[in-house]
């Protein structure tokens, strides 16, 4: 494969996010694996659909676009910026086809409420206990955007993207997995060492256990038939596995969505992970023509695209975590 710019990896793992999601997300739940393997026919078009035009995304795309937003208005990691404009999704409709947040994760939505009674996350708030896949379906914009500073940097910001909404060992821990693998995949690595290696960029001992504890799962990424990965719902690991699945089991972008999507369960946030990785790993040139034309607002994916791959690096500005190093109050 030829070599690829920063600027087509970096296209490739927004429009890949999107396309996913919105590939995805018409039999997002509902329907078993064995239904969509039967329509895939008709499912590999994007069409208009009971839930509107075709091409159309959910929120794994319009929180993505929301990172991507604040990430480049304040050149920089703002956690009440990046908050402001989650409410102002959830309840406006702000970086989406609806008038309001469309698909929004129960957890989510609970986490943006708690932000809008009181913004700081105090020192006496629990963790909590969601390992959702929210954490991992918007990650794109912080690694692309960070993509010149150092591993550990680029880990960091991507757990306290993941802590706005999934304050949990788990998902902190899949969303460094996942940061350190789309950061390896940027940089050209084959597909066979990602997985370990990304594994042993995770250095905080906490989430280091959590990983150890899950690696078995990992297992099932090898099994060509994806048996074991159908029909699950959102616990994160499970959705990473399924992305790596497809990234390892196919030889383009085309085929390993559709056969992500093929696995049923929460489609549309599977096809959005492995569109991140996928999209990172054949670049832009490699995603249908097709889906890129008929992508709702797939021109302003890929100018954001550009414009956080241009940013290079970028400081962690002020959080509202009480116990990080860059608190601050709102």
């Amino acid at each position: 494969m030829k070599a690829l710019d920063l600027k087509s990896r970096a296209e490739g793992s927004m429009i890949g996010l999107a396309v996913g999601d919105a590939l995805g997300a018409p039999v997002e739940f509902g329907h078993t694996s064995y239904d969509i393997r039967w329509e895939m026919k008709n499912l590999r078009h994007m069409k208009e659909n009971r839930r509107g035009d075709k091409g159309i995304w959910t929120d794994d795309t319009s929180m993505a676009l929301c990172i991507a937003d604040s990430l480049l208005e304040k050149d920089g990691y703002d956690s009440y910026d990046l908050m402001e404009k989650y409410k102002d999704w959830m309840i406006n409709g702000y970086r989406s086809y609806y008038p309001m947040g469309d698909g929004i994760g129960i957890r989510t939505q609970e986490a943006i409420e708690a932000y809008i009674e009181d913004p700081v996350i105090h020192l006496n708030t629990p963790k909590t206990n969601s390992i959702g896949n929210g954490c991992i379906m918007r990650l794109a914009p912080i690694v692309i955007a960070n993509f010149e500073n150092t591993p550990e940097n680029i880990l960091e910001a991507a757990k306290l993207s993941c802590r706005e909404t999934h304050d949990s060992v788990g998902a902190m821990a899949t969303t460094e997995l996942m940061a350190a693998s789309l950061y390896l995949v940027l940089k050209g690595e084959e597909k066979p060492k990602i997985l370990e290696q990304a594994i042993q960029m995770v250095k905080d001992p906490e989430l280091k256990d959590f990983l150890d504890r899950e690696d078995h799962l990992h297992n099932r990424i090898f099994d060509k038939t994806g048996d074991t990965l159908r029909d699950l719902g959102g616990y994160a690991i499970d959705c990473f596995d399924i992305a790596m699945w497809g990234l390892l089991n196919f030889d383009n972008f085309e085929y390993g969505v559709l056969g992500v999507i093929g696995l049923g369960g929460d489609t549309d946030t599977n096809a959005a992970v492995f569109g991140q990785l996928a999209g990172a790993y054949y670049g832009i040139e490699a995603i249908p023509e097709e889906w890129q034309n008929d992508l709702y607002l797939g021109d302003e994916i890929k100018e954001r695209a550009d414009s956080l791959a241009k940013m290079k690096k970028f400081d962690i500005l002020r959080t509202r975590f009480e116990d990080d190093e860059n608190f601050k109050e709102a």
